[in-house]
């Protein structure tokens, strides 16, 4: 593997980013696509996905060099939003998606999404390239990788397994993190008003003087300040509980709802009807 060179962070990146408490650190993420982004060359790895199409070391390769030659545009995604994500059925043609971003990595809080091996996946990478209607997408919990290259058109996928892991859990495992990278896109598309479209300058002072004071941006939000929607005990004038008919904590589920709208209601529109967290209580008499 390439050396990266000095000064590569400058190189690599659109803007550094401030860090993010409850977030592996942009910079972090940004080395891996350094790794391999210095040491790929795009022709030699298309050149290699044509000869091995499955092979996972080429498609991680290719979609972490594709994320630096963008110079890693990233959204931070907001807990409670992908908190909500994964409680909604969010079933749409795929190839219907019209691709807010094609090149990215969205910035996972940590320790929610756990790869098999109970480690933290932490950033999402991918790349779709619209003239082959491929999506390419990897990801790393540290140890192992995972990685996926997606016929769109054709409604096909392959997949690759990492070493020393039960293939048939790794299956599963890039399932989900498939739907979980589609869901996000398809919220970029149906709730516009979640996605930062600006971020502000902060300027951040290293030391004791405005000589080591150095530029940092806000970073990107996708659901910033978004709240999971609750559903609990109401109390009345009188001071006694209502309750919903439930004993137990549940998720409402989210669903998508091809929505009429304009004139005549004759075009259609994607809309989110969010989950709702059930709490419960006891039954009222």
């Amino acid at each position: 593997m390439t050396k990266k060179p000095k000064g590569w962070y400058k190189e690599i990146v659109i803007r550094p980013v401030v860090h993010v408490d409850g977030y592996e650190s942009y910079e972090k993420m940004c080395g891996i696509v350094a790794d391999f982004y210095y040491s790929g060359e795009e022709q030699t790895l298309l050149r290699q996905l044509r000869t091995n199409p499955a092979e996972s070391r080429y498609i991680t390769l290719y979609t972490l060099f594709k994320v630096g030659q963008a110079k890693c545009p990233a959204y931070w995604v907001n807990k409670d939003l992908l908190e909500a994500l994964l409680q909604s059925v969010l079933t749409v043609e795929i190839d219907s998606l019209n691709w807010a971003m094609k090149t990215g990595m969205f910035m996972l809080p940590k320790s929610v999404i756990l790869s098999p091996e109970n480690k933290s996946v932490d950033a999402i990478f991918w790349n779709y390239d619209s003239e082959a209607d491929i999506l390419y997408w990897a990801a790393t919990d540290g140890s192992s990788s995972f990685c996926r290259r997606f016929k769109l058109n054709a409604q096909k996928f392959s997949y690759t397994d990492a070493e020393d892991i039960d293939p048939k859990v790794v299956k599963g495992f890039n399932e989900y993190l498939h739907s979980i990278l589609l869901r996000l896109i398809l919220i970029m598309e149906c709730r516009p008003e979640l996605v930062d479209t600006t971020s502000e300058l902060v300027r951040v002072n290293k030391g004791f003087g405005k000589a080591q004071a150095q530029d940092f941006y806000q970073p990107l939000w996708l659901g910033l300040g978004y709240r999971l929607k609750r559903e609990g005990m109401q109390t009345t004038s009188e001071g006694s509980s209502v309750t919903h008919g439930t004993k137990s904590v549940h998720w409402r589920r989210g669903f998508l709802r091809n929505q009429p709208y304009g004139e005549g209601r004759q075009q259609r529109k994607l809309v989110w009807i969010e989950p709702v967290l059930v709490m419960g209580g006891k039954e009222s008499s």
